[in-house]
């Protein structure tokens, strides 16, 4: 991508914001082995000088608009975190928490985690589009 970037998205990650560009693959360009529609492009976390250098080849409007979704995308993801943390003292997700806590194989301890954390995240997602 020698021009300068148009689209871009941003991914939380754990709490962090990750900037990527991307730009439409004309149907010549495209090859049998990768028939990608849309080329992909890691720009960095949000915050660092590789991320600061991408965003000044932006135009102004862009700019702020790429910090509005951060900042927007950061705060939902806040909120669906402190959600959890109040799901965790209810009882029946209390108890579920402390009996995969109580796992002593590391790994089988880390799966269950995600799952369980997955499972409150859909139910959270699920109450806020009703």
């Amino acid at each position: 991508m020698r021009s300068n970037p148009k689209n871009f998205s941003v991914k939380i990650i754990k709490g962090h914001a990750y900037i990527y560009s991307w730009s439409y693959r004309k149907t010549s360009y495209r090859t049998h082995s990768l028939s990608q529609r849309y080329h992909w492009k890691y720009r960095g976390r949000y915050g660092t000088r590789k991320v600061r250098d991408f965003m000044k080849r932006l135009t102004v409007a862009e700019q702020n608009h790429l910090r509005a979704e951060v900042e927007k995308k950061l705060k939902i993801h806040k909120e669906i975190q402190k959600k959890i943390e109040q799901m965790l003292k209810t009882e029946p997700f209390e108890s579920q928490h402390n009996m995969i806590l109580k796992t002593k194989n590391r790994i089988i301890r880390e799966q269950a985690l995600r799952k369980f954390y997955s499972k409150l995240n859909s139910i959270i997602r699920k109450d806020d589009i009703n």
